[in-house]
This record gives structure tokens, sequence and C-alpha cells, in this order.
């Protein structure tokens, strides 16, 4: 007879947290996690908890970064500002609660002028100013392409999603859960879905472009920005384009290119 696996709700309760593939700080660090991101826990281990996130994603986590009190009740707030602080009063010379990234989310319980109060995963309050807070994007060609553009600059880190460090899929989630759409974690299983073409010439805004070392293994991926050019994680956030003519013309990628997938409908 099989055991069933109890499953305890947790949120995630640091600006940005890293998850690993074991239960070890020297073990790989596969995505992190935002703060208010709701997860499962299935598993515990000293120190670590084993946790499935929305998009399915199961890996470890320091259990001192988790909440595991009822979610605060409120008006649920997406942090906008590439980065922000929740500090513990109302004025910037307040010590720091907090920090927050893009895509974190607050529970705001309260306003005061140009702030919010807002209730952290751990019911500690905090407050924030109000132009830190908005509203996510719709899905669009343009919304995409902006919103990689946002990005450019930022540092690549294995396994990172915010501008603290993307890596590369990670980078694409962001940018498509930004404009009201989630996707798979990994390139692999992000090329898996909606498959368009071989020739990179048929990308349109939008599209994902898919790359591999080896032929037909997808090991890397970029957002098509129009005119044969794409931004992806590599380095840092960068642009690169399919044109000789282009200064940031790219051989690389289409000798390894693989696909177009195309999320949008056209």
């Amino acid at each position: 007879m099989e055991t069933a696996i109890m499953t305890t709700k947790a949120t995630i309760n640091v600006g940005v947290s890293s998850h690993y593939r074991e239960a070890s700080y020297n073990s790989e660090i596969t995505t992190q996690g935002l703060l208010g991101e709701e997860v499962e826990v299935v598993d515990h281990q000293p120190l670590f908890s084993r946790i499935i996130q929305a998009d399915g994603y199961s890996s470890w986590i320091s259990t001192d970064q988790l909440s595991f009190l009822p979610s605060p009740v409120g008006h649920k707030g997406l942090v906008t500002s590439h980065f922000t602080t929740i500090f513990q009063e109302k004025i910037h010379q307040a010590p720091r609660l907090r920090d927050g990234v893009i895509g974190c989310t607050l529970t705001i319980d309260g306003e005061d002028g140009n702030w919010y109060r807002v209730c952290l995963p751990d019911h500690s309050i905090g407050w924030v100013e109000k132009n830190c807070l908005g509203t996510y994007r719709t899905l669009s060609p343009e919304n995409l392409v902006q919103q990689a553009k946002d990005f450019l600059g930022y540092q690549y880190t294995w396994g990172g999603i915010s501008p603290k460090g993307f890596d590369c899929s990670g980078l694409i989630q962001t940018v498509f859960r930004l404009c009201s759409t989630e996707l798979s974690r990994d390139s692999i299983e992000q090329q898996r879905h909606n498959f368009l073409s071989k020739n990179y010439n048929d990308a349109l805004p939008g599209d994902l472009l898919f790359f591999g070392k080896t032929k037909g293994k997808v090991s890397h991926v970029a957002l098509c920005i129009g005119r044969n050019r794409f931004i992806h994680a590599s380095g840092w956030v960068r642009e690169n384009s399919f044109n000789p003519e282009d200064p940031d013309f790219s051989q690389y990628h289409i000798d390894t290119f693989i696909s177009v997938n195309r999320y949008l409908s056209k």
C-alpha cells in the first residue's frame, strides 16, 4: 500500500530565495523564488524543505526562508520596481525589514500618503512606497519586447529569475509572467510547446528562439524582438542579431539554432 505524501502550504519570506537540487548549500542552484510566492512543501530535511512551485518545479529551499503561517488577508500588490525596500517605518531612514524585486507580491492592509502598509508572509508589518507597486502587463508582442528590454544589462546568474541575476530561461519565464502568462521554467520544457518553424527568419517579435550546442538538444532560449534580432541572458542580458551586417551579429547562434516557438496568437 502506497503512503500518501503529506503537503503543507508555505510562502517565501525573503526577497529572492535560492533553490537547490539537493538539501545542501553545496548543491547546484536550480531556480529561485520571490517574496510572497506560495509553494507546497512535500518533504523536510535538517535545515531544508523540498517545495513545489506553481510552475511544477521541485527543489530544496532553506526552511528559514519560508513562512508557514496562513497567508495574510488583504489586497495583493505586485512589485514593479526592479528593486525596492520594505521599511520598518514609513521613512527612508528606517531600518530595512525586507528587500524586494520586480515580481514579488505584497499584501496591502493600509496606506498613508505615499506609502502602503504591508503585511509580510510572517505577518510582520512594513511600509513600501506606492510608486514601487503596479500591475501586470497584458500579453502582446510590444509588451514582451519592452519588458525584456527593461532588463538589459543585468548579469547572468545560473538559476536566476530576477534583476539580481537571470539565466536564459529564467529571463524568458519572468518576462512572460510579468505579461500575465505562465511558462515552464526550463528551456527544454518551453521548447516542447507551440513549435512554429525551424527557420529563424520566420520569427516575429515576441516569439521564442531556441538553441543547442548538440543538434536537437535545447540548452538556450531567447526572445525575438524583430528584424532578426533577439534578447537573451548570456553573460548578461543583451541583444544579438542573426544579420551579418549588424555589429552584434552572432554566427554562433545561427550555427546552434533549433526552432522558433510562438506563444502568441497572431
